[in-house]
């Protein structure tokens, strides 16, 4: 997949497993900020799988947007327990976004922690998930007055910002406390428009922040950005990365490469608009991207399944009031229907990913000399 003769260090990227590269890539950096798109259930449980190479190689803590961080404590008590706590564990998604985002996978991912602190010596550090979720949305639906907590201006206003860039201010935040200022490393695994380092785009004319901008101002180098394959939104390029995938004479069925060494790099962007130096210009995969992983193609991705009795007498209070604040309406929800809208979220995930161009049909050959008549 290179376009001349590969050096050494070439030879060894091109052809590195996804989890040998990324953990290269982490013992060289403070930060590696992992970009993917929700609920893609290979790319979540690579995450699961790669924890311990992860630890061995000495990044001991996994940050993420899927828990809040307002939940650390819990979180932590969860990781160090001697015994799995199942509904603990599930309240941590609860509190994330109520009945919106309870996946069996990320629950996964907080299991596979757990198995690695268990298997521990008594004197090792132990292994963190450190959550960056905000709640940015009124959650109490007493306060909206019948109006939606999904209104923008509504959640602008209870952030005192644009609640996007409040966010991001607040993952960097989190962070540079819970890591980075100690001088530990990490790896964060957030949705791919949080992650952009050097890159600047802009949304209704305005330039965006992001987590990655913020803390690449500060750290420069010591932080890289990662990308699942799809990661970045731009399909025409997705296209081509499967292209040259299924041309490449190693068929590899997982990898990670450095974008900068290879030819996956120089794929143009057409569908990304932004800055690296203050003016728009061309793009390519390596001017947004330090790293690449491959997991399969998107005709491969299979979506996020639920975690199964999330909905208990117990906390249905509790998850109606939150889901009404969102869709309000007169009369209560039902546990019934909130289960129904748990499902239909589920089947719609891959709805939210980056889709392929769909090739033209050649136009229909006529006859010139038109239909012959009987």
């Amino acid at each position: 997949m290179n376009d001349s003769t590969p050096t050494n260090e070439e030879q060894n990227s091109s052809l590195q497993s996804a989890s040998a590269h990324l953990v290269e890539l982490a013992k060289s950096k403070q930060l590696v900020l992992l970009g993917d798109q929700v609920g893609i259930a290979q790319h979540v449980s690579f995450v699961s799988e790669v924890l311990p190479q992860l630890y061995e190689a000495g990044i001991h803590n996994l940050a993420w947007e899927f828990t809040n961080s307002r939940a650390q404590e819990s979180l932590d008590e969860l990781l160090t327990a001697e015994v799995w706590d199942e509904l603990r564990c599930t309240n941590l998604f609860i509190d994330l976004l109520g009945i919106g985002f309870t996946y069996s996978e990320y629950a996964d991912v907080l299991k596979a922690a757990w198995s690695l602190n268990r298997s521990l010596d008594a004197h090792d550090p132990q292994f963190r998930i450190i959550g960056l979720g905000l709640p940015t949305y009124v959650e109490d639906p007493s306060l909206l007055e019948g109006r939606s907590a999904a209104e923008l201006e509504l959640r602008n206003w209870w952030m005192g910002g644009h609640y996007r860039d409040v966010a991001a201010f607040h993952m960097a935040n989190t962070l540079t406390n819970e890591v980075l200022r100690s001088g530990g490393r990490a790896v964060a695994l957030l949705s791919g428009e949080r992650t952009t380092t050097n890159l600047v785009q802009w949304k209704d004319e305005l330039p965006t922040v992001t987590v990655g901008n913020l803390l690449h101002r500060w750290m420069g180098e010591g932080v890289a950005r990662a990308v699942f394959h799809g990661a970045v939104a731009d399909s025409q390029a997705a296209e081509r990365v499967e292209a040259l995938v299924a041309a490449a004479p190693e068929k590899p069925k997982t990898f990670g490469i450095t974008l900068d060494l290879a030819t996956l790099g120089n794929v143009g962007l057409n569908e990304v608009v932004g800055s690296l130096d203050g003016n728009e210009t061309s793009l390519r995969l390596k001017d947004v991207a330090d790293s690449y992983i491959w997991l399969g193609n998107i005709e491969s991705w299979r979506p996020c399944q639920l975690i199964e009795n999330v909905i208990t007498e117990e906390n249905f209070e509790h998850l109606e009031a939150r889901y009404r604040a969102i869709d309000p309406r007169p009369g209560r929800w039902t546990p019934a229907e909130l289960e129904e809208i748990r499902q239909d979220g589920q089947s719609k995930l891959s709805e939210s990913w980056i889709q392929l161009p769909v090739p033209e049909e050649p136009p229909t050959k006529r006859n010139k000399f038109g239909r012959r008549r009987s």
